[in-house]
């Protein structure tokens, strides 16, 4: 426990204990080449919950948002028609 963050030592590369990396290689079974996906998981769901976010915003409006990627006058379009003009 320290007094503060002045007290505080903060870790340094002498600190950190040797790390050892290895590759492995594992092909998929579930297709013929053998190829895996990575990395894209997290930007999959960024757009529908973007647009998700809008229409709970405006949900006193009843804007349905059904089509992404969400332009500024296609939400101008929606919220008219929503709001029967």
């Amino acid at each position: 426990m320290n007094a503060s963050f002045m007290d505080y030592l903060i870790p340094t590369a002498l600190d950190v204990p040797k790390i050892e990396t290895d590759h492995i290689t594992t092909p998929s079974p579930l297709n013929p080449l053998g190829v895996k996906g990575a990395g894209e998981a997290g930007a999959i769901p960024v757009g529908p919950l973007f647009a998700q976010a809008v229409e709970d915003a405006l949900s006193d409006s009843k804007v349905e948002i059904l089509e992404i990627p969400l332009k500024p006058s296609r939400l101008w379009e929606l919220v008219r028609q929503a709001v029967g003009e």
